[in-house]
């Protein structure tokens, strides 16, 4: 139930701070749309997850802490997302989140290689088309120019 009340909290927060978003004249979507729509679905996830915790009625339900593996997967991912936005400027948008994506599914799933370049691949692809041909938004593009 707190986590619940802690995501809609950030997500009610966020919901008005993009609310204060200046639109430019001539932009094809309102700077606003993106933060906007995500903070909604953080403020609706949260809403949900505390009516689902107050629901619950089952056994209770001892969530443990991290070990010390746990503590160096939540570290090392956290160290990627620094180093992935500190190479969206220099490599582009979808050349670093490909290689975001490639390590993360590396570390966190030890899959095949293979699979793991056609995840990162995909949702690579997916996510240019989505931010960058369906919203219209600009993100670096990098060395490969899209």
């Amino acid at each position: 139930m707190v986590s619940g009340v802690l995501l809609a909290a950030m997500g009610l927060l966020s919901v008005l701070a993009s609310l204060k978003i200046k639109g430019v004249t001539g932009e094809h979507l309102h700077p606003r749309t993106l933060p906007y729509l995500l903070s909604l679905v953080v403020l609706i996830t949260g809403i949900i997850l505390f009516f689902n915790a107050w629901r619950y009625r089952g056994e209770e339900r001892i969530v443990d802490w991290p070990d010390r593996e746990g503590w160096k997967r939540i570290a090392v991912s956290l160290i990627g997302i620094i180093v992935y936005m500190l190479l969206i400027e220099p490599l582009g948008f979808t050349l670093s989140s490909f290689l975001f994506l490639f390590f993360l599914i590396w570390y966190l799933g030890r899959y095949n290689v293979l699979l793991i370049i056609l995840l990162a691949l995909a949702t690579s692809v997916v996510i240019y088309f989505l931010f960058i041909q369906f919203l219209g938004l600009t993100f670096p593009v990098g060395p490969l120019g899209w």
